[in-house]
């Protein structure tokens, strides 16, 4: 499939990691945007990808995501996140994105990020590196999800009014 500039400048800044989010994400971009040429950007996009598998569609996504390159320096905070994630060699986590209104929710007080290692585990799919932003009854029953075998906690910070503090910072993602 071939995107034009526009198109591959608007797939390399998608945070979403399932097909029906990224969809969502750029249909919500065609709502909200007040810039036509935007809209035509993302309307055209969302007819190229509706068609698409599931893993077409986000193997699409990925590709653009590695190799694209911006033509200039980022203008967005999307671009900028996305060059550095880029840059980085960061792999893209399932569950809340990193600027994720949660984070900023009075009640959340911690972020995890963990591995999911079980079928039956109720938070995500086996296979799948997320990251959630929780309360303390949250993380009370991610602990205990810990304990059952279904998930690995890899890293851990106490959230304060939106502002991570990590309890190791030598922790690989």
């Amino acid at each position: 499939m071939k995107l034009n500039e526009a198109e591959m400048r608007m797939a390399y800044q998608i945070e979403s990691t399932d097909p029906n989010a990224v969809l969502n994400e750029i249909y919500m971009t065609w709502r909200l945007s007040k810039n036509q040429a935007t809209r035509d950007t993302a309307e055209s996009l969302m007819a190229k990808l509706r068609p698409l598998s599931n893993k077409e569609c986000m193997d699409l996504i990925r590709e653009v995501q590695a190799n694209y390159r911006l033509p200039g320096k980022p203008q967005t905070i999307g671009e900028m996140l996305a060059e550095a994630r880029q840059k980085s060699g960061a792999q893209k986590l399932a569950g809340h994105d990193i600027m994720a209104l949660e984070r900023f929710d009075p009640d959340t007080r911690h972020m995890i990020v963990f591995d999911v290692l079980s079928h039956d585990s109720p938070m995500g799919w086996k296979g799948e590196k997320m990251r959630l932003f929780l309360t303390e009854a949250g993380y009370g029953k991610a602990l205990e999800n810990q304990e059952k075998g279904f998930i690995r906690i890899r890293n851990h910070a106490k959230v304060r009014g939106g502002d991570l503090f990590y309890d190791r910072r030598d922790r690989e993602l």
